[in-house]
């Protein structure tokens, strides 16, 4: 091997995340997560500056670098997609060169009304809800996979924050399991339009019941009294699943790369469930 060769070999990986919903319960643990190592640059993703300053400043005692995309509105998909885009293009050429991966996670969700069955949606609610939650998901990996595979990254990952009510039904649940598993589908077409291409992969990471706000509003909200019972018995008896410990499973196992693309994966799936 030559002496050129064995520089490259030896030389640290920059590794360059983009987290959508940043300043969510999971987008901020996810954040706390990836901080630490000086060769990592975190792109944080969401509506508001003073939010998302908050969260760099909880990550500010890590050697990473870490970088603000505010105003990213997923009621505007394109202009969205658009912004994080353009600071990744901006963090990616500030790089000294060498080896690069990059990441994006895609966190950002909302959700639907839980009060409701199906038949009491209206057709304004349903467009409104579909846009944020899955048009403007798709943009910015369509988005994000023009421009990733267009530099000389190493490994290109896409992560789709998702849930079990993609693959499991349930009352009330109609908008949010349907996008959801809408998500999910779209991760497996790149998966199979990539098979080929060994540096792009995707993953659906469910991060189960947590802890949280929005957890407490699905306790307040959703319609179906035995699920209102079923979370409100696990909030009582401590069997939430704490942000911070998904959080590192779902990191943990995008650095190793040890899933098949396009495949879901279960919080559950890594740790025991409660008893």
């Amino acid at each position: 091997m030559s002496n050129s060769n064995s520089s490259m070999a030896a030389q640290a990986v920059a590794h360059v995340y983009a987290v959508t919903g940043a300043t969510g319960t999971l987008g901020r643990a996810i954040v706390g997560a990836l901080a630490g190592p000086a060769d990592r640059h975190i792109v944080l993703v969401g509506r508001s500056q003073s939010a998302l300053e908050e969260v760099a400043a909880g990550a500010a005692a890590s050697n990473s670098a870490i970088h603000i995309v505010a105003g990213a509105d997923a009621a505007q998909p394109a202009q969205a997609a658009q912004a994080v885009v353009s600071k990744l293009r901006d963090v990616v050429a500030a790089l000294p060169g060498g080896r690069v991966r990059l990441v994006l996670v895609q966190n950002a969700g909302t959700l639907s009304d839980l009060s409701k069955a199906v038949d009491q949606y209206g057709e304004d609610e349903i467009a409104s809800y579909t846009t944020v939650n899955f048009v403007a998901f798709a943009a910015l990996t369509a988005r994000f996979l023009e421009f990733a595979k267009g530099t000389a990254a190493e490994r290109i990952t896409v992560v789709n924050i998702t849930s079990l009510l993609a693959v499991k039904a349930f009352a009330n649940w109609g908008l949010y399991a349907a996008t959801r598993a809408a998500r999910d589908q779209l991760m497996r077409v790149v998966a199979e339009e990539h098979a080929e291409d060994p540096r792009v992969k995707t993953l659906s990471y469910a991060p189960g019941p947590l802890e949280g706000d929005m957890q407490a509003s699905v306790r307040a909200t959703v319609g179906d009294a035995v699920q209102r019972e079923q979370y409100a018995r696990m909030h009582r008896e401590g069997k939430l699943v704490r942000p911070a410990d998904t959080a590192r499973l779902v990191c943990d196992l995008v650095h190793s790369g040890g899933y098949e693309s396009g495949s879901h994966v279960d919080v559950f799936d890594l740790m025991p469930p409660p008893e």
